[in-house]
């Protein structure tokens, strides 16, 4: 949870000390936040579709970025592709890149751009012809044996110098054209990791899996063992917290069956894996920042909150390896999660590891998950993946749906001034309802609010602990419909509140220890708010005077409360 803080970063702004240096990465309080040209900003983003960015004839008989400012983005994420930066090794062209970095220009949109090359998820489909003709001089992953996985393998040097290379020249030249800081960050390969094996056994990862554990990891380990994450903690006590050896000396021989208790297989080999993803993308964002120092993050498919190793891909950027990521790849300043489940608020509590800020790359498309992963999260960006698809028929006649998300992020635009205010501070929270989580509480302030859906509600029955042992929901019409909702709530006075998003209703009672005998609501206004400031609607009383937020419209509401 975020703790109350103090922080120059306003002072800082205000002088325009920021003001020339590019996008970089600052501390607001206990949080993290996106600088770009003197002041922060939260990315309403969206991913294209990976191909989408492939092609300017594409885009351009598509409105590619006529739809995205439709949904009141103000940033994207598109594909830079290897194959067409460099389709003949050594010559390099950047004709979709620029296209990309001037269509958002002309809208004041930033620009993501992920550097799809030699991994788009396990696989190398993006990997110039001359890089995938020539497993000679670019190795390939083997199983254990000895088939040819037709993936590249990540110990070796040429492919990951060849990789690194085209990345680098990349950047270089957003650095000569992009003097406006158009481009603010960039993703490095997308959800990298092994398929078909659980490590590689190629010659050369065969070398490295008889050697010791690399004195860096070595160390890590001993700086922060009190902290480790839990299954790697364990390995490494389990076998005397060893500084010398290779990795089945460190960390154990690792159980090859599952015998119907939830062990872990392949463990070791999963650290060896994701040791050797976590050194490739620390080579690619180093060799990256010197040509041009932007943020840089990388992505992991999440497929349960807890996977114990289990990704899309062996090795991958998950929570369990986030130690190994953090002592293999300094140089990459965050680890994000593709958050297709619905329970969003635990896979932001598992990523927000360490103070690792919160940035999601790709989710469904929600606004309620956007508004929330700000609120609560203060995330860096909120990007729904596809966003160029599902926006299909937005300038002609928006849909229901298209018009909540569109409105969602339009209140994230207009409370930005409000929402910069309480970065990084328990003042400002977040909470999201769904399916199985159909209420939440918060403590902020003097007061404990109390989500839940409808405009009334017993608490009581919400809150109460699940049975059990009762038979398992089936499928049909006895299944609760889906829904979510989600608000922003930030408190500007000892008692006053705005409380915005839709879907919810609110509950506001004295915490404990705040000794007075009546609690209600002063005033409840309905309104709007335009570039930070609030305009006033309806006053809410009689049968209205409730703090609820209606489903399918972004509602906001000014609370002021009384005690006594």
């Amino acid at each position: 949870m975020k703790q109350v803080a103090l922080t120059l970063l306003a002072v800082l702004s205000c002088t325009g000390l920021f003001a020339q240096e590019i996008p970089h990465l600052a501390k607001v309080g206990n949080s993290t936040c996106l600088v770009v040209d003197g002041a922060p900003l939260v990315l309403r983003c969206g991913e294209l579709n990976n191909s989408t960015a492939s092609s300017i004839g594409y885009m351009e008989e598509q409105r590619t970025f006529d739809r995205l400012k439709a949904l009141n983005l103000n940033s994207v994420i598109a594909t830079a592709s290897w194959e067409l930066v460099e389709p003949v090794e050594g010559q390099f062209r950047f004709d979709e890149v620029d296209y990309v970095i001037r269509e958002a220009r002309k809208r004041d949109m930033k620009v993501i751009f992920i550097w799809f090359g030699t991994f788009k998820n396990p696989f190398m489909t993006y990997a110039p012809s001359w890089v995938k003709q020539n497993p000679g001089k670019y190795p390939r992953a083997a199983d254990e044996k000895g088939k040819d996985l037709e993936l590249p393998s990540v110990w070796g040097e040429a492919v990951m110098k060849a990789d690194a290379k085209a990345y680098a020249a990349t950047l270089a030249h957003i650095r000569e054209v992009d003097r406006d800081h158009t481009v603010v960050m960039m993703q490095i390969e997308n959800e990298p990791g092994l398929r078909g094996a659980a490590r590689d056994y190629s010659p050369l990862a065969e070398k490295a899996w008889k050697a010791d554990v690399p004195s860096q990891l070595v160390q890590y380990l001993q700086e922060n063992a009190a902290s480790l994450q839990p299954d790697l903690k364990k390995a490494w006590e389990d076998n005397g917290c060893k500084t010398q050896g290779n990795w089945e000396t460190v960390f154990g021989k690792s159980l090859k069956e599952d015998d119907g208790t939830n062990p872990i297989l392949n463990q070791t080999e999963h650290f060896f894996t994701a040791w050797a993803y976590a050194r490739y993308l620390d080579y690619m964002a180093m060799e990256g920042k010197k040509a041009y120092a932007l943020p840089t993050f990388t992505n992991a498919s999440v497929f349960g909150i807890h996977s114990r190793g289990r990704s899309l891909g062996n090795g991958c950027s998950i929570p369990d390896f986030f130690d190994i990521y953090k002592a293999g790849a300094p140089h990459l300043d965050i680890l994000t999660p593709n958050s297709y489940m619905q329970q969003l608020d635990q896979i932001c509590e598992a990523f927000s590891w360490k103070g690792n800020p919160i940035l999601i790359p790709e989710s469904s498309v929600s606004g309620a998950r956007g508004l929330y992963a700000v609120g609560e999260w203060d995330a860096i960006a909120f990007s729904p993946f596809g966003i160029d698809s599902w926006a299909a028929g937005v300038l002609e006649a928006p849909s229901a749906q298209q018009k909540l998300f569109a409105d969602s992020y339009q209140l994230l635009e207009q409370a930005a001034p409000l929402i910069g205010a309480h970065l990084g501070k328990d003042s400002m929270r977040g909470t999201y309802l769904y399916n199985g989580h159909a209420a939440d509480t918060l403590t902020v302030g003097d007061y404990v609010v109390t989500f839940g859906r409808g405009r009334s509600f017993d608490i009581g029955a919400l809150m109460a602990p699940a049975t059990g042992g009762g038979p398992r929901p089936q499928a049909g019409p006895q299944q609760e419909p889906r829904f979510e909702g989600a608000a922003i709530l930030i408190q500007t006075g000892k008692d006053e509140f705005y409380l915005m998003g839709y879907g919810v209703n609110a509950n506001f009672t004295l915490r404990k220890g705040v000794k007075h005998a009546f609690c209600g609501y002063d005033r409840i206004d309905e309104g709007r708010l335009e570039n930070g400031r609030f305009v006033p609607g309806r006053l809410l009383n009689g049968d209205e005077r409730n703090a609820f937020l209606p489903d399918g419209k972004v509602t906001v509401l000014r609370i002021r409360l009384y005690h006594y």
